[in-house]
């Protein structure tokens, strides 16, 4: 009797179980989209759609910063690669400025030999000497190459100075821009002459210049070539600055602006030829 109420009872929950359900259908279909399970359903789906939403904020920068951190690798060594590059470019670039700067400088050289006719050995500017009582450079030529004394030297836009020390392999030239440099200088237009003195890095002076002479601006002063001078004749000196006179002289005083740009010297032309 106990095992047939048993089975009773279950057959009575399965059918009250069924027929729950068909209700439950019969009345979520008939309210359609308002029906309580349509909308339960949707309560729920907003529900999780508001979770899924604020995991996904959460979890988003943190996906993205665990994928930066697996790349960093790959983007360290290609900014390596990159910099690399820049610095390889940089110095093509210095290389090719370097090398046309000094083949301009030689072309005007030469362009400058050919003209005047001059014969002599290239050199280098290998040092410096510039203080309160000399202004020279030193150069990598000497006598064994046919450098002597008292040679004139220039470069491609003029004169430069002249030989003061030889040595085998190197010499001392002194730069006109020395106080104790006096060049003999004639002015191109006029043909006037007179002494250009050095005045460190300020403008030449070209003194026991004629009261009489007409003096144009800009006007070109080259060297005067005398008989027994240093300085082959036509060497591009300088160009007229301004003229003053001096307090109880009676010759005329010109500033002359240097044709020659003193603080770069590089390659210059050792002159054999004499006057």
């Amino acid at each position: 009797m106990a095992l047939y109420g048993r089975a009773r009872n279950t057959r009575l929950l399965v059918i009250t179980l069924v027929m729950a359900s068909l209700l439950i259908i019969t009345v979520d279909y008939r309210g359609g989209q308002r029906g309580p399970f349509e909308v339960a359903g949707r309560a729920t789906s907003t529900v999780v759609g508001a979770m899924q939403a604020g995991v996904s904020k959460v979890l988003h920068p943190i996906a993205a910063f665990v994928g930066g951190v697996a790349h960093i690798g790959s983007l360290k060594a290609e900014n390596d690669q990159l910099r690399a590059r820049v610095r390889q470019l940089e110095a093509q670039s210095g290389t090719t400025d370097s090398t046309q700067r000094v083949n301009d400088a030689l072309l005007k050289l030469f362009s400058l030999q050919g003209t005047l006719n001059l014969r002599g050995v290239a050199a280098r500017v290998i040092a410096e000497s510039v203080g309160n009582f000399e202004w020279s450079v030193n150069i990598d030529k000497g006598s064994s190459r046919g450098v002597k004394l008292n040679m004139a030297v220039v470069m491609g836009d003029g004169l430069v100075g002249h030989v003061v020390e030889v040595a085998s392999n190197t010499s001392k030239v002194e730069l006109i821009i020395d106080p104790a440099s006096a060049v003999a200088g004639r002015l191109a237009n006029s043909g006037e002459t007179g002494v250009v003195t050095g005045q460190k890095f300020r403008d030449l002076t070209m003194g026991l210049v004629s009261p009489d002479a007409r003096i144009v601006p800009d006007e070109q002063v080259v060297t005067a070539g005398y008989q027994g001078g240093l300085y082959p004749p036509e060497i591009p000196i300088g160009v007229v600055s301004h003229t003053y006179e001096r307090e109880g002289s009676i010759a005329k005083t010109i500033a002359i602006r240097p044709a020659v740009d003193f603080t770069s010297l590089e390659y210059v032309l050792v002159v054999f030829t004499k006057p």
